[in-house]
């Protein structure tokens, strides 16, 4: 059987040549000629896999090379897919399965990952692909953590990194790389849109270095070897939206095609709550980089971690900061979401006016919270937008409730109930399984709360083993524990906050899985010993002062949340605990502080706002970090926080870039003074040079005209090191071409320069030349 096989695949390669070699003598075409027009992403398909596609010798060509000579040769119709079908029965199976892998990974990755709301008054979810926005990132020094999350101070930021587009986490020519993002950042949107672009390119023709495969970190748990961790979890997830062979180790253990790497993009380490096995997969993966070059290339996705763990992956493995919307892109992105109702225009001002008033605009630049308060709006535009990051999940969580309510969740789980009833033929053991399921029900948003706090505790059980062992009714003795499970499942399944993921169920997001365990934990009857519990956590005191719990910084927002929203003595003496945490100052105060605001938990503005004052004013702090209290401060009373950013811009003890930084911040919320703080840092001959070219550029933005006044003058200082002039000429040829050309000329003729200074204003200037 094997040997017929192979005969009639020779036989349908040998037809396959004949007649792409008669098709391309009819259309007059040479080698030479196909070569030169068959250009893919910009590089040729190179004259050996020509010369291959149209040799007996050889295989069938890959489908992508086969429909690029194709296109080039400009055969297209009856002929052309009669060509592809031929190339497909010459085609070994291997091939051919992964283009039904990528067929299926494409149309997995454009779903939507939450409910779509299913009531016929409510606009359809947009796919991922018609309301992305294009997100940035920053190029962060190779040290550049954020550990307040962790409990643990951050390394000094590198604030001049280059801010680029995200996608080039993806373009990254090294085996390692990885993607930094606080929760809801926008990580795992990224990925599943790289995916499926590439995956279309793919099929469509576009080849490139890499196919990519998205996997859970989770996943990567346990003793199987990479290629059996990625067979097995894209076998177990994929069929759920199309149909294909299994995928076996075999398939991950070479090439996707010659010189073409698997991109495994690795979301969620910081979802591993255990240390050690977060360790264990990083190793992992750093080994198969080495012990594979070129088979496989890894973006690691993640929350900030502490330094020495990503270190796991390699020194110089560089790390990309995901940046959050801008005021444009959250603009944009409410645009896409509102087109299916009447009159977008208007709800997009509305919404944004909404979001202004409610004080959730910053929280709003975090695509995730922006996809759900876009969601809470168009279901129901008259309703409030909600009060803080707390009540946006609680609304986010309610209307998934009610969306199920129109998909008639009450008669799905009546069925779960009836089919395990209905497995027993004695009345009382019918009964009694009827019952203890009529108990498990009615308990349900408990369980899920309880179902959190074990994941978020380390319980990696399934789901259902979890809710098994923790339910208000025992399993009856005559109701088999297979039985059990499957109805268990049938009830979370339907509710929307949780999705099946290959044989277990997990929460939609991270941030959904910490609110439910913050409601578990704050609980009625255990608010008081939580807040002992964060006063006693290990650490908790270091030099006679009282730290920040080593609790995830989100997670810990939503546990201050539960203890601060009733009016009652629990609230009361978590206000005194908040402050007596910030009342010594330091460092990890300012972290927790500021990041606690950021995230809207819901601290009382007065107390609050003196504390910040406090911090900004601390003159042991760096710079940088009492501009950060000073941003969070204009948050929390905007007055005050202009006020003391003015201040900060005019410390002269002050490093060049925190009064740049604070400057910046200033303009954002009072434009006129923030315009007369950016010119005088850019005309401060006492700042360092490179403070002053950024403080013009940042001009630029606020006011062009003044910073192109700015910048000229600063490219025709002699007293600046030659670079930096070059550096402000080019800046000053982005916003005035002409003015910017003559810079760099001037400059790249300056026999008083370096020749250094000189070759890069020459090199500016040709790319200005070019653009003209």
């Amino acid at each position: 059987m094997a040997d017929t096989r192979t005969a009639g695949r020779d036989s349908a390669n040998s037809e396959l040549k004949n007649r792409l070699k008669d098709a391309l003598k009819r259309q007059k075409l040479k080698q030479a000629h196909i070569v030169r027009q068959t250009q893919l992403n910009g590089e040729s398909v190179g004259k050996a896999t020509v010369s291959n596609a149209l040799n007996l010798d050889k295989g069938p060509p890959e489908a992508a090379t086969l429909r690029a000579i194709l296109n080039a040769a400009g055969i297209s119709g009856t002929e052309r897919d009669e060509l592809s079908r031929l190339r497909d029965q010459a085609e070994p199976r291997g091939t051919t399965q992964l283009e039904a892998y990528l067929e299926v990974a494409k149309k997995s990755a454009r779903r939507h990952p939450y409910p779509d709301p299913g009531f016929p008054e409510a606009p359809r979810l947009p796919t991922l692909t018609d309301v992305h926005v294009r997100q940035q990132a920053r190029a962060p020094a190779a040290d550049n953590q954020d550990n307040s999350g962790q409990g643990e101070a951050p390394a000094r930021r590198n604030p001049d990194g280059p801010t680029v587009p995200a996608a080039e986490v993806f373009r990254e020519d090294r085996a390692m790389c990885v993607l930094l993002g606080g929760p809801g950042g926008g990580k795992s949107t990224l990925f599943r849109t790289h995916l499926a672009d590439s995956a279309d390119g793919w099929l469509s023709g576009r080849t490139g270095r890499t196919v990519p495969v998205m996997v859970s970190a989770a996943d990567l748990i346990g003793m199987d070897p990479l290629p059996t961790a990625l067979a097995k979890t894209m076998t177990a997830e994929l069929p759920q939206v199309g149909r294909f062979d299994e995928l076996t180790a075999e398939f991950f253990r070479r090439p996707p095609h010659a010189g073409v790497s698997w991109l495994v993009l690795v979301d969620g380490i910081d979802e591993i709550s255990d240390t050690d096995a977060r360790k264990a997969v990083l190793t992992m993966l750093a080994d198969a980089a080495a012990a594979a070059p070129g088979l496989y290339r890894f973006v690691v996705a993640t929350r900030p971690l502490p330094a020495a763990e990503l270190g796991t992956l390699g020194r110089d493995v560089p790390r990309y900061e995901l940046q959050p919307f801008s005021h444009d892109d959250l603009r944009t992105y409410a645009t896409h979401w509102f087109r299916p109702l009447d009159d977008p225009g208007r709800h997009v001002e509305t919404f944004i006016a909404g979001l202004k008033h409610s004080r959730l605009e910053v929280l709003a630049r975090t695509p995730l919270m922006a996809l759900m308060l876009c969601q809470l709006y168009a279901a129901d535009p008259i309703r409030p937008l909600p009060d803080g990051r707390t009540g946006a999940y609680q609304s986010f969580v309610e209307l998934i409730y009610e969306q199920n309510a129109h998909k008639n969740i009450k008669s799905t789980h009546d069925e779960a109930i009836h089919r395990l009833k209905h497995r027993h033929q004695i009345p009382r053991d019918e009964q009694a399984a009827e019952q203890a399921a009529e108990q498990v029900r009615n308990q349900l948003p408990e369980l899920i709360d309880h179902l959190a706090h074990e994941r978020i505790n380390g319980n990696s059980a399934p789901a259902v083993e979890i809710l098994a062992s923790h339910l208000p009714a025992n399993r009856p003795q005559k109701v088999k524990e297979h039985l059990w499970h499957s109805f268990l499942g049938d009830l979370l399944r339907p509710t929307g906050i949780l999705t099946q993921r290959a044989n277990d169920l997990d929460f939609l997001h991270q941030t959904l899985l910490e609110y439910h365990a913050a409601r578990h934990a704050t609980r009625e009857d255990s608010r008081t010993q939580l807040l002992q519990d964060l006063i006693t956590f290990p650490g908790a005191a270091a030099n006679g002062r009282l730290m920040p719990p080593a609790l995830d910084a989100s997670y810990l927002g939503f546990l201050l949340d539960g203890l601060l929203a009733p009016q009652d003595r629990v609230a009361a003496e978590t206000i005194r605990y908040v402050e007596e945490l910030t009342a010594h100052g330091g460092e990890e105060a300012c972290l927790f502080l500021t990041t606690q605001v950021r995230l809207r938990t819901s601290l009382p503005p007065g107390p609050t706002a003196a504390q910040l004052v406090r911090l900004v004013g601390d003159t042991n702090l760096e710079g940088r970090l009492r501009v950060k209290a000073a941003r969070a401060l204009v948050r929390v009373d905007t007055e005050a926080g202009k006020t003391q950013l003015a201040r900060l811009a005019d410390d002269t003890y002050l490093d060049g870039f925190s009064r740049r930084d604070a400057t910046r911040a200033l303009a954002e919320v009072d434009m006129e003074a923030g315009k007369a703080q950016l010119a005088g840092l850019a005309g401060d001959t006492d700042l360092d040079g490179f403070s002053r070219v950024e403080a013009a550029r940042v001009l630029v933005r606020v006011d062009g005209e003044a910073g192109k006044t700015q910048l000229a003058l600063l490219a025709g200082d002699t007293n600046l090191e030659g670079r930096l002039r070059v550096k402000a000429a080019r800046a000053l040829a982005r916003v005035d071409t002409e003015a910017g050309r003559t810079r760099l000329a001037r400059l790249a003729d300056d026999t008083a320069l370096n020749i250094d200074s000189r070759r890069d204003a020459a090199r500016a200037l040709a790319k200005e030349d070019v653009r003209a």
